[in-house]
């Protein structure tokens, strides 16, 4: 065992080219970090946007030596709803949750408890992982 990654971040997207970001809002209850129709203008300006989407980003989380994310996440993943509206939009768009973890080292871990499953589960939700090795040093 490698040990927690140094830190995570959690990220709910829905995706599609007739996406309106306001009926994501409605359906699930919560804002969305990040949300543009296809079409809109990059920030930056120089650039459209190729498909609609509607994010929910946790933010930096940076964690410590005993602590894996595992709680953090699950209580993030609990602030979501938990009925029918996961099966309504994978019905009609493309839905990705991730987590993506930094790590300093070769080989970090992250604990999916047996509570973890079951929220996923019973909203029927996937969940993507994606470990990438940092090599800047933010101490």
């Amino acid at each position: 065992m490698g040990g927690p990654f140094d830190r995570v971040f959690f990220e709910l997207s829905v995706i599609d080219d007739d996406l309106e970001p306001k009926t994501i809002t409605d359906l699930v209850g919560v804002d969305a970090t990040t949300s543009y129709k296809k079409g809109y203008e990059t920030p930056s300006g120089s650039q459209y946007r190729k498909t609609g989407a509607w994010i929910l980003k946790s933010g930096e989380i940076k964690l410590h030596e005993d602590d894996f994310g595992d709680v953090i996440f699950l209580n993030w993943i609990k602030d979501l709803p938990n009925n029918n509206v996961w099966k309504e939009l994978k019905s009609k768009y493309t839905v990705e949750l991730s987590l993506i973890g930094y790590t300093h080292q070769m080989n970090s871990d992250f604990k999916l408890t047996s509570e973890i499953m079951f929220e996923l589960s019973s909203r029927g939700l996937d969940l993507k992982i994606e470990p990438f090795l940092s090599l800047e040093d933010d101490e």
